[in-house]
């Protein structure tokens, strides 16, 4: 049992149940809280720490007005761990949440199984994607990271570090692997980022897949 409270912010009172039946077996959260609008996810949070808290959360089925109020929202709620759910993503949603909202994200019909890594990896700050929808955003981004003529040069260090951060690994995480200090490693992400042209862990895990960096049967999505 965690200290984390756990608030699942659906309005389909039978996904709720659910969920909450599920994390109450799993022992996921010392508490649990149903939202089913914004209002009383707003009333819950004015109560809470954010950064004790791990929201999993249906959008489409919230009241949020649009892109900008969700993203008004998060920014306001930055020390949020959140982990996004729903039936179906189509390609211009699975981009914004993964690149603009750089949040988690799982299909409701996941296995229950990896819906338990999904939530493991949120709690730990680490970044999960559905392998269903991994496949969907390598679609969306099929284009170089960079122009075909102009050569990604990355240093064996920042290969590695590259494949750490992919594989779900946090900044502290790769720092103490590397025998790095933290500051060494956040001047190492900025350097890749640049390099790469890529500006969100999500970018940086599709190249690392398309380099061969990281093999998708070992990445826990």
């Amino acid at each position: 049992m965690t200290d984390t409270t756990l608030i699942i912010a659906d309005n389909q009172p039978l996904t709720a149940l659910a969920l909450r039946t599920w994390a109450e077996k799993n022992e996921l959260a010392g508490s649990i809280i149903e939202s089913p609008d914004q209002q009383s996810l707003e009333d819950s949070l004015r109560e809470l720490s954010d950064e004790n808290v791990l929201l999993i959360i249906d959008v489409e089925l919230f009241d949020f007005s649009g892109k900008d109020e969700l993203i008004a929202f998060f920014q306001t709620h930055d020390q949020l761990r959140k982990l996004f759910i729903g039936d179906h993503f189509n390609e211009e949603e699975l981009f914004f949440i993964a690149e603009e909202m750089q949040s988690n994200i799982v299909l409701k019909r996941v296995d229950l199984e990896e819906l338990r890594i999904a939530v493991s990896f949120t709690l730990k700050g680490r970044y999960y994607i559905q392998s269903e929808l991994l496949n969907l955003l390598m679609r969306k981004n099929a284009a170089p990271v960079k122009p075909e003529n102009e050569e990604v040069h990355l240093t064996p260090t920042e290969k590695d570090i590259v494949s750490l951060i992919a594989s779900g690994k946090t900044t502290k995480e790769v720092a103490v692997i590397r025998s790095l200090s933290y500051h060494t490693v956040v001047t190492h992400r900025k350097n890749i980022f640049r390099k790469l042209g890529v500006s969100s862990i999500h970018a940086l895990t599709i190249y690392a897949i398309k380099s061969g960096l990281i093999d998708t049967t070992e990445y826990y999505i």
